[in-house]
């Protein structure tokens, strides 16, 4: 089947979805796919804190229907979600880690066995513990065990995502649509 991959941000404990980024879980479909992970790496990674030549990033508002329809959906002003999210992971410790990752991957302290399973929603994770603690009795493991109890205290990791794809949409004067995996279609 393969490994499955999240792009994280261990520092501040976030992370962007490659399906709401119109691609898929494995590296190399991350990789072909564009706009994608590379596109929203670029955004967050850009040390920019002001606009300051030709080809840099869009920091305020224009008078475009993207603007209007953004602040429609979302009440809030595109330069408001340009000045959180471009150069946001700027500095920050960033890691592709995988669902098969292990704890020794990374320093132990960043617990790269559970990243993957802590980019997700609070019943996802408590599935996964359930999950382990199943199978810790089934196998009478006490690493599984020890696993699920730091996976229950772990702290979850926050989808960034849609912050990112109205950057990316904005940038690139297209849209990512529909639901889960979304597919991108530049404005005609």
């Amino acid at each position: 089947m393969g490994q499955y991959w999240v792009c994280t941000n261990l520092d501040k404990k976030e992370f962007i979805s490659p399906h709401k980024l119109g691609c898929g879980l494995k590296l190399f479909e991350q990789l072909a796919n564009h706009p994608g992970t590379g596109a929203a790496l670029i955004i967050l990674c850009a040390c920019m804190p002001e606009r300051r030549g030709g080809g840099d990033f869009d920091l305020e508002e224009d008078e475009d229907e993207f603007v209007h329809d953004l602040k429609k959906a979302a009440g809030i002003s595109y330069a408001e979600i340009a000045k959180r999210t471009i150069g946001r992971w700027a500095g920050d410790r960033i890691a592709l880690v995988g669902d098969y990752a292990e704890r020794g991957d990374l320093p132990p302290e960043d617990d790269a066995d559970l990243i993957y399973e802590l980019c997700c929603s609070e019943e996802e994770r408590q599935e996964s513990v359930n999950w382990l603690k199943e199978k810790a009795i089934e196998r009478q493991d006490p690493e599984l065990e020890e696993k699920a109890i730091r996976l229950a205290n772990a702290q979850l990791y926050r989808d960034i995502s849609d912050d990112v794809c109205a950057v990316i949409e904005h940038e690139l004067r297209g849209k990512f649509t529909g639901e889960g995996w979304r597919d991108w279609r530049y404005d005609d």
